[in-house]
């Protein structure tokens, strides 16, 4: 038999399903009418003014009409939502005492409720297996960060905030779980996992570094460090060294009380992890390599070229959207597989990628460039973000 019970995911990206119909964000659909359901569905308990709604959803917009508009985007939005009841014919959106309100006798399971349930129950449960099986569902439930597609509107994002504390604070008391077992490969693997919701969070990549020497892996944890050292770096610009100057030290420690021979240095010196593509390095060594180039021009035959390459979304240039995020990852990829090796690129911006090519003449760096730029064009996900290119021969 069909069940109408409605399921809510916002963590990751948002949709609503149940037996008779499914939900899916698309331009078809408006965005204005899911701003307006995830608004609702999120604030379920609170009844919500017309006037705080209209200022939700036009934000920055003189409406002629706003309680027209209103009424209009409401309407539309219980025509879509009324295809999840055909036969109890739940009407999802109350209006009572000039306000608009979720129904709350719609049968639904959400995603964020039960998040932030676990979260309360972890905190009153005196027993560490039941606090255990709360964290582990906590984890398994955060499919990212809530409504990523939204992450532009301010309660969106004060939201997003409050819901990724406690998925940080998840992470960490399992990881001291994993720890008073010993069992620190677990925990940077968990955290790894955690890593890849792009939290950012100082604490997780302690731990990481934390198991790595646990483990008798020091040179790996320098590795990491570096690699946490040169992420922050590139994304945000910002130097994190100080903040990890303690387990540095540790790191060190370890290290130096196991001295390497030199056929382990020349091996760790070999090492190349793009070793088939192009070179990345951060935006520091990236300026040495310029500096070194610059001075040996007078040495070689070869021309060198500095190569700027900007990404920009046409719908809204001046902010860094998601999808300029995520076509920065393309096009990190196909810069690191379509140039030489011996060629030089760093990130030296949130939304733009440097090179340094070394080719014969100009016509080799257009050869090369235009290869990149016909790949990038090929794999490229958002076409409304566009690519801009400079050249400059280093002299």
């Amino acid at each position: 038999m069909k069940s109408e019970q409605l399921h809510i995911q916002m963590f990751g990206e948002f949709h609503m399903k149940n037996d008779y119909h499914q939900f899916i964000p698309s331009s078809s659909k408006g965005t204005q009418v899911t701003t307006l359901i995830t608004y609702l569905i999120a604030n379920k308990d609170v009844e919500i003014s017309k006037d705080k709604l209209v200022d939700i959803l036009w934000p920055e917009e003189e409406i002629a009409n706003p309680t027209g508009a209103l009424r209009n985007l409401v309407y539309r939005a219980r025509q879509e939502l009324a295809l999840f009841f055909p036969v109890s014919h739940a009407n999802c959106i109350l209006f009572k005492r000039n306000a608009y309100m979720w129904n709350k006798a719609v049968d639904c399971v959400t995603d964020i409720d039960r998040f932030e349930s676990l979260s309360n129950q972890a905190q009153k449960e005196a027993s560490p297996e039941e606090r255990l099986r709360c964290y582990q569902e906590m984890f398994r439930l955060y499919q990212g960060n809530f409504l990523p597609t939204q992450n532009r509107d301010e309660w969106v994002m004060f939201r997003s905030v409050y819901y990724q504390n406690l998925y940080v604070k998840c992470v960490l008391n399992l990881c001291r779980y994993l720890r008073e077992k010993g069992e620190y490969q677990q925990v940077i693997d968990l955290c790894e996992q955690a890593n890849q919701k792009e939290l950012m969070n100082e604490a997780i990549y302690r731990e990481i570094l934390d198991a790595h020497l646990q483990l008798g892996h020091p040179h790996q944890a320098l590795d990491y460090y570096r690699s946490v050292l040169n992420l922050f770096n590139a994304r945000y610009g910002v130097d994190v060294s100080e903040s990890f100057a303690d387990i540095y030290s540790r790191i060190l420690r370890e290290t130096q009380s196991r001295q390497l021979n030199i056929q382990d240095l020349e091996a760790n010196l070999k090492e190349d992890k793009n070793s088939r593509g192009s070179f990345y390095c951060n935006f520091d060594i990236f300026k040495n390599i310029y500096q070194i180039n610059m001075r040996s021009l007078h040495r070689v035959k070869s021309k060198r070229y500095l190569v700027l390459m900007t990404l920009s979304d046409v719908s809204g240039p001046e902010h860094l959207t998601d999808s300029v995020r995520g076509e920065m990852k393309i096009l990190r990829d196909v810069i690191q597989r379509n140039l030489r090796r011996n060629d030089v690129f760093t990130q030296s911006s949130y939304s733009q990628y440097s090179l340094i090519l070394t080719v014969p003449g100009e016509s080799g760096c257009r050869i090369a460039i235009n290869r990149v730029k016909d790949r990038y064009l090929e794999e490229r996900q958002a076409p409304h973000v566009k690519l801009d290119i400079d050249i400059k021969e280093i002299s």
